[in-house]
């Protein structure tokens, strides 16, 4: 998706309003106060939407206005929640959901979460990342012979790296266990992403464990 991409800002809190137009600084902007509005809005053009989870009368997940929205290849929604919790955040992507993240994250993170969506991707916060991981790991016996291939191309500190990462370990963590910074750490993991054409941990787990 492009970054000249509409963004519909779907909120009546003039602060979180205030929050993200700062936060994003784009100027292909549009608010819909009122969540009515914005399913009028939506399907008219191809658009990245942060939907506010506690404006009023938002349907549920499941609710039949946001069918021709979810299933829109050309509509990106992102939840934003005051209170984020794991359950809500399942709920969301499950429904088909680019994104659930805290509504008042800083602009670093916002822009972040901006990126991976308009690049086709799902964004989800680290402690639901991990508990992801951990259920990847929990549903692979352990006497199940992991294929290598994937170790291919990787420096021996690159595969040390990923298969940290894959079972759940932050980079703190991996950088301890190494004895190396956080910083290279990310170095490690963006070469390995790059190499495996993977975009995130869940990805990496997935390929290391041999399930993709």
């Amino acid at each position: 998706m492009k970054r000249s991409t509409n963004t519909i800002l779907v909120t009546h809190d003039q602060g979180l309003l205030a929050h993200w137009k700062n936060a994003l600084g784009t100027t292909r902007q549009t608010v819909a106060p009122q969540i009515e509005e914005f399913f009028q809005l939506a399907p008219s053009s191809p658009c990245v939407a942060w939907i506010d989870l506690s404006i009023a009368r938002r349907p549920a997940w499941t609710a039949d206005a946001w069918r021709p929205v979810l299933q829109n290849d050309h509509i990106r929604v992102i939840a934003a929640s005051s209170n984020p919790n794991d359950a809500d955040a399942m709920l969301a992507l499950d429904a088909g959901c680019a994104a659930y993240c805290h509504a008042f994250s800083n602009a670093v993170t916002l822009k972040q979460v901006r990126e991976v969506v308009e690049a086709g991707n799902v964004w989800i916060g680290k402690n639901l990342m991990q508990r992801l991981l951990q259920s990847v790991n929990r549903a692979i016996p352990a006497a199940t012979n992991q294929a290598d291939g994937w170790r291919e191309g990787l420096t021996q500190r690159e595969i040390e790296v990923a298969i940290l990462a894959a079972n759940g370990a932050s980079n703190h963590a991996i950088a301890i266990q190494c004895g190396i910074s956080e910083r290279t750490v990310k170095a490690h993991l963006s070469a390995v992403f790059v190499k495996l054409n993977i975009t995130d941990r869940l990805q990496l787990a997935l390929r290391v464990h041999g399930i993709h």
